[in-house]
Protein backbone atom coordinates (compact mmCIF):
# COMPACT_ATOMS: atom_id res chain seq x y z
CA UNK A 1 0.00 0.00 0.00
CA UNK A 2 1.40 3.24 -1.30
CA UNK A 3 2.04 5.91 1.88
CA UNK A 4 -0.84 8.27 0.06
CA UNK A 5 -3.39 5.76 -0.73
CA UNK A 6 -6.49 5.29 1.91
CA UNK A 7 -6.83 1.96 3.80
CA UNK A 8 -10.02 0.69 1.98
CA UNK A 9 -11.13 -2.03 4.79
CA UNK A 10 -13.27 -0.25 7.06
CA UNK A 11 -12.43 1.95 10.38
CA UNK A 12 -14.34 -0.92 13.00
CA UNK A 13 -12.32 -3.62 11.16
CA UNK A 14 -8.86 -1.33 11.04
CA UNK A 15 -9.45 -0.72 15.00
CA UNK A 16 -9.94 -4.92 15.58
CA UNK A 17 -7.12 -5.81 13.82
CA UNK A 18 -4.89 -3.21 15.86
CA UNK A 19 -6.42 -4.17 19.08
CA UNK A 20 -5.34 -7.77 18.54
CA UNK A 21 -1.96 -7.11 17.18
CA UNK A 22 -1.87 -4.97 20.86
CA UNK A 23 -3.16 -7.82 22.69
CA UNK A 24 -0.48 -10.16 21.28
CA UNK A 25 1.99 -8.08 21.55
CA UNK A 26 1.29 -7.57 25.67
CA UNK A 27 0.74 -11.60 26.09
CA UNK A 28 4.30 -11.69 24.39
CA UNK A 29 5.65 -9.43 26.58
CA UNK A 30 4.30 -10.75 30.01
CA UNK A 31 5.37 -14.21 28.83
CA UNK A 32 8.83 -13.02 28.81
CA UNK A 33 8.91 -11.20 31.87
CA UNK A 34 7.26 -14.14 33.50
CA UNK A 35 10.19 -16.24 32.20
CA UNK A 36 12.45 -13.82 33.12
CA UNK A 37 11.27 -13.49 37.03
CA UNK A 38 11.18 -17.12 37.18
CA UNK A 39 14.75 -17.39 36.00
CA UNK A 40 15.87 -15.18 38.09
CA UNK A 41 14.29 -16.31 41.22
CA UNK A 42 15.46 -19.91 40.47
CA UNK A 43 18.64 -19.00 39.92
CA UNK A 44 18.64 -16.69 42.80
CA UNK A 45 17.18 -19.44 45.18
CA UNK A 46 20.53 -22.20 43.98
CA UNK A 47 22.77 -19.56 44.13
CA UNK A 48 21.93 -17.40 46.87
CA UNK A 49 24.91 -17.03 49.52
CA UNK A 50 23.44 -18.54 53.07
CA UNK A 51 26.80 -18.47 55.25
CA UNK A 52 30.14 -17.30 55.13
CA UNK A 53 33.14 -18.82 57.67
CA UNK A 54 36.91 -18.30 57.39
CA UNK A 55 39.86 -20.87 58.65
CA UNK A 56 42.07 -18.80 59.99
CA UNK A 57 45.08 -20.52 60.31
CA UNK A 58 45.02 -21.68 56.77
CA UNK A 59 43.50 -17.59 55.80
CA UNK A 60 40.44 -19.42 53.70
CA UNK A 61 37.16 -17.91 53.29
CA UNK A 62 34.25 -19.97 52.91
CA UNK A 63 30.85 -19.24 51.15
CA UNK A 64 27.89 -21.90 51.34
CA UNK A 65 24.95 -21.87 49.08
CA UNK A 66 22.00 -24.36 49.70
CA UNK A 67 23.98 -26.82 47.04
CA UNK A 68 27.39 -26.21 47.70
CA UNK A 69 30.28 -25.27 49.92
CA UNK A 70 32.91 -23.47 48.23
CA UNK A 71 36.69 -21.89 49.32
CA UNK A 72 39.06 -19.38 48.77
CA UNK A 73 42.61 -19.09 49.56
CA UNK A 74 42.70 -15.41 47.96
CA UNK A 75 40.30 -13.50 49.71
CA UNK A 76 37.21 -14.02 48.07
CA UNK A 77 38.77 -13.49 44.00
CA UNK A 78 38.70 -17.06 42.87
CA UNK A 79 36.46 -19.84 44.86
CA UNK A 80 37.27 -23.64 44.10
CA UNK A 81 34.31 -25.94 45.07
CA UNK A 82 34.31 -28.22 48.32
CA UNK A 83 32.99 -32.45 47.28
CA UNK A 84 30.18 -32.51 49.90
CA UNK A 85 28.10 -35.65 50.50
CA UNK A 86 24.81 -35.96 48.24
CA UNK A 87 22.52 -36.05 51.21
CA UNK A 88 24.01 -32.14 51.26
CA UNK A 89 22.91 -30.64 48.05
CA UNK A 90 19.79 -28.39 48.45
CA UNK A 91 19.61 -28.68 52.07
CA UNK A 92 22.54 -26.28 53.24
CA UNK A 93 21.81 -23.63 55.30
CA UNK A 94 24.52 -23.38 57.72
CA UNK A 95 28.62 -23.95 58.25
CA UNK A 96 30.86 -23.39 60.98
CA UNK A 97 34.46 -23.07 61.16
CA UNK A 98 36.68 -23.62 64.20
CA UNK A 99 38.86 -21.44 66.17
CA UNK A 100 42.36 -22.21 65.88
CA UNK A 101 42.00 -25.33 64.34
CA UNK A 102 43.01 -25.77 60.65
CA UNK A 103 40.45 -27.50 58.41
CA UNK A 104 38.19 -28.27 60.56
CA UNK A 105 34.26 -27.02 59.47
CA UNK A 106 31.08 -28.28 59.57
CA UNK A 107 27.97 -27.98 57.55
CA UNK A 108 24.20 -28.13 58.58
CA UNK A 109 20.95 -27.24 57.59
CA UNK A 110 17.32 -28.64 57.88
CA UNK A 111 16.96 -32.44 56.66
CA UNK A 112 20.44 -32.57 56.66
CA UNK A 113 21.45 -32.53 60.40
CA UNK A 114 25.44 -31.71 61.13
CA UNK A 115 28.68 -32.78 58.83
CA UNK A 116 31.69 -32.37 59.99
CA UNK A 117 35.09 -32.44 58.34
CA UNK A 118 38.74 -32.29 60.09
CA UNK A 119 41.01 -32.17 56.79
CA UNK A 120 39.46 -29.35 54.56
CA UNK A 121 36.50 -31.02 53.43
CA UNK A 122 38.43 -34.04 51.99
CA UNK A 123 35.98 -36.51 54.15
CA UNK A 124 32.76 -35.78 56.07
CA UNK A 125 30.98 -37.62 58.88
CA UNK A 126 27.43 -37.16 60.55
CA UNK A 127 27.95 -35.62 63.58
CA UNK A 128 23.86 -35.05 65.09
CA UNK A 129 23.66 -38.06 67.19
CA UNK A 130 22.12 -36.89 70.11
CA UNK A 131 19.86 -33.97 68.36
CA UNK A 132 16.15 -34.93 68.26
CA UNK A 133 15.87 -34.27 64.75
CA UNK A 134 17.61 -33.01 61.61
CA UNK A 135 16.06 -29.83 61.42
CA UNK A 136 19.03 -27.93 62.15
CA UNK A 137 18.72 -23.84 61.30
CA UNK A 138 22.16 -22.82 62.06
CA UNK A 139 25.37 -23.60 64.21
CA UNK A 140 28.00 -21.21 65.73
CA UNK A 141 31.48 -22.77 67.21
CA UNK A 142 32.88 -21.44 70.54
CA UNK A 143 34.91 -17.99 69.94
CA UNK A 144 38.44 -20.08 71.94
CA UNK A 145 37.14 -23.58 72.59
CA UNK A 146 37.99 -25.75 69.65
CA UNK A 147 35.61 -28.96 70.10
CA UNK A 148 32.10 -26.83 71.30
CA UNK A 149 30.12 -26.28 68.97
CA UNK A 150 26.26 -24.86 69.08
CA UNK A 151 23.40 -25.94 67.05
CA UNK A 152 19.96 -24.62 66.86
CA UNK A 153 17.33 -26.96 66.17
CA UNK A 154 13.71 -25.48 65.05
CA UNK A 155 10.98 -25.99 67.45
CA UNK A 156 13.59 -27.55 70.34
CA UNK A 157 15.88 -25.10 71.58
CA UNK A 158 20.02 -25.11 71.20
CA UNK A 159 21.98 -27.71 71.89
CA UNK A 160 25.74 -27.52 72.73
CA UNK A 161 28.65 -30.60 72.13
CA UNK A 162 31.57 -29.98 73.48
CA UNK A 163 33.26 -32.97 71.75
CA UNK A 164 33.00 -31.64 68.42
CA UNK A 165 30.14 -32.93 67.59
CA UNK A 166 30.57 -36.49 68.96
CA UNK A 167 27.44 -36.11 71.32
CA UNK A 168 24.92 -32.86 72.00
CA UNK A 169 22.98 -31.63 74.98
CA UNK A 170 19.97 -29.71 74.90
CA UNK A 171 20.85 -26.02 77.10
CA UNK A 172 17.52 -24.73 76.46
CA UNK A 173 14.52 -23.70 74.53
CA UNK A 174 16.05 -20.51 72.92
CA UNK A 175 15.20 -17.42 72.28
CA UNK A 176 11.31 -16.94 72.17
CA UNK A 177 11.51 -15.95 68.26
CA UNK A 178 12.60 -18.41 65.59
CA UNK A 179 16.28 -18.08 65.19
CA UNK A 180 17.90 -17.58 61.81
CA UNK A 181 21.92 -16.94 62.83
CA UNK A 182 23.73 -17.70 66.39
CA UNK A 183 27.09 -16.46 66.68
CA UNK A 184 29.34 -17.30 70.05
CA UNK A 185 31.61 -14.28 71.38
CA UNK A 186 34.34 -13.96 73.84
CA UNK A 187 32.92 -10.40 74.85
CA UNK A 188 34.26 -10.00 78.45
CA UNK A 189 31.36 -10.03 81.16
CA UNK A 190 30.19 -13.58 80.81
CA UNK A 191 29.35 -15.67 84.48
CA UNK A 192 31.19 -18.11 82.01
CA UNK A 193 33.15 -17.93 79.05
CA UNK A 194 31.23 -15.41 76.81
CA UNK A 195 27.81 -15.00 74.73
CA UNK A 196 25.69 -16.10 72.64
CA UNK A 197 23.97 -13.76 70.12
CA UNK A 198 20.73 -14.86 68.11
CA UNK A 199 19.78 -12.98 65.41
CA UNK A 200 16.19 -13.84 65.43
CA UNK A 201 12.66 -13.02 63.42
CA UNK A 202 12.51 -9.97 65.41
CA UNK A 203 15.66 -8.23 66.60
CA UNK A 204 18.60 -9.91 68.59
CA UNK A 205 18.82 -11.50 71.23
CA UNK A 206 21.75 -12.19 73.58
CA UNK A 207 22.58 -14.64 76.27
CA UNK A 208 25.42 -15.49 78.55
CA UNK A 209 26.86 -19.07 77.66
CA UNK A 210 25.80 -20.13 81.01
CA UNK A 211 22.37 -19.85 79.64
CA UNK A 212 21.22 -17.86 82.34
CA UNK A 213 18.29 -16.47 79.96
CA UNK A 214 18.35 -14.49 77.19
CA UNK A 215 17.45 -10.54 76.77
CA UNK A 216 16.73 -8.37 73.88
CA UNK A 217 19.79 -6.71 72.41
CA UNK A 218 19.18 -3.21 71.12
CA UNK A 219 15.38 -3.13 70.49
CA UNK A 220 15.87 -4.14 66.64
CA UNK A 221 12.21 -4.77 65.86
CA UNK A 222 12.46 -6.68 62.85
CA UNK A 223 13.60 -9.89 60.95
CA UNK A 224 17.74 -9.94 61.64
CA UNK A 225 18.81 -11.64 58.13
CA UNK A 226 22.45 -11.92 59.79
CA UNK A 227 24.92 -11.36 62.37
CA UNK A 228 28.63 -11.43 63.37
CA UNK A 229 31.10 -10.45 65.72
CA UNK A 230 35.21 -8.86 65.09
CA UNK A 231 37.67 -11.13 67.18
CA UNK A 232 39.74 -8.56 67.71
CA UNK A 233 36.71 -6.43 69.92
CA UNK A 234 34.33 -8.96 70.77
CA UNK A 235 31.98 -6.31 72.11
CA UNK A 236 31.49 -5.45 68.02
CA UNK A 237 29.21 -6.93 66.59
CA UNK A 238 27.53 -6.06 63.27
CA UNK A 239 23.75 -7.07 62.27
CA UNK A 240 21.85 -7.07 58.72
CA UNK A 241 17.99 -6.23 58.55
CA UNK A 242 17.26 -6.46 54.55
CA UNK A 243 20.01 -4.72 52.52
CA UNK A 244 20.44 -2.00 56.16
CA UNK A 245 23.58 -3.22 58.12
CA UNK A 246 24.36 -2.06 61.51
CA UNK A 247 26.74 -1.85 64.08
CA UNK A 248 27.21 -2.31 67.95
CA UNK A 249 29.90 -0.70 69.90
CA UNK A 250 29.29 -2.06 73.08
CA UNK A 251 27.46 -5.88 72.61
CA UNK A 252 23.83 -4.83 71.41
CA UNK A 253 23.08 -2.06 73.92
CA UNK A 254 22.67 0.66 70.95
CA UNK A 255 23.06 0.24 66.85
CA UNK A 256 24.35 2.27 64.41
CA UNK A 257 23.53 2.35 61.11
CA UNK A 258 26.35 1.39 58.00
CA UNK A 259 26.87 1.73 54.68
CA UNK A 260 25.61 -1.29 53.31
CA UNK A 261 27.06 -3.08 49.99
CA UNK A 262 23.76 -2.99 48.48
CA UNK A 263 21.52 -5.79 47.89
CA UNK A 264 20.12 -7.81 50.57
CA UNK A 265 22.21 -9.16 53.20
CA UNK A 266 22.22 -12.91 53.66
CA UNK A 267 25.35 -13.45 55.76
CA UNK A 268 28.16 -11.83 57.70
CA UNK A 269 31.52 -12.46 58.27
CA UNK A 270 34.65 -10.23 60.17
CA UNK A 271 37.79 -11.97 60.07
CA UNK A 272 40.71 -12.10 63.10
CA UNK A 273 42.30 -9.11 61.26
CA UNK A 274 39.54 -7.24 60.76
CA UNK A 275 38.38 -7.36 57.33
CA UNK A 276 34.66 -7.59 57.35
CA UNK A 277 32.52 -9.89 54.24
CA UNK A 278 29.17 -9.42 53.04
CA UNK A 279 27.06 -11.61 51.13
CA UNK A 280 23.83 -10.93 49.31
CA UNK A 281 22.45 -10.73 45.68
CA UNK A 282 24.70 -14.53 45.06
CA UNK A 283 27.59 -12.59 45.64
CA UNK A 284 30.25 -11.77 48.09
CA UNK A 285 31.31 -8.00 49.13
CA UNK A 286 34.72 -6.98 51.16
CA UNK A 287 35.47 -4.12 53.11
CA UNK A 288 38.77 -3.10 55.09
CA UNK A 289 37.24 -0.02 56.02
CA UNK A 290 34.25 -0.83 58.81
CA UNK A 291 31.70 -0.71 55.61
CA UNK A 292 33.00 2.76 54.58
CA UNK A 293 33.89 1.25 50.85
CA UNK A 294 33.00 -2.28 49.66
CA UNK A 295 34.64 -4.35 46.92
CA UNK A 296 32.67 -6.49 45.00
CA UNK A 297 34.36 -9.93 44.73
CA UNK A 298 34.51 -12.53 41.74
CA UNK A 299 31.27 -14.86 42.00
Amino acid sequence: MKCHERDPRPIPARRKMLSGVVGIVALVASLLTSYAANADASTTASTRIVALGFDAPSHTLLKATPEALLRSADDGRHWTRIALPPSAHGRISAIATAARRRGLVYVGGPGLGILRSGNDGRSWETRDAGLPNRSVTTLATHADQPGTVYAYVAGRGIFRSQQGGLDWRLMDRGPREPVVRLIHSNMPGSMQTGWLFAATSNGVRRSMDCFCGWRNAGGLASKVSAIAYDPQKPQQIYAAIGSGLLISQNGGEQWVHLTGPGPIITALLVTPDGVLYAAGGGAVYRSEEHAGAWERLND
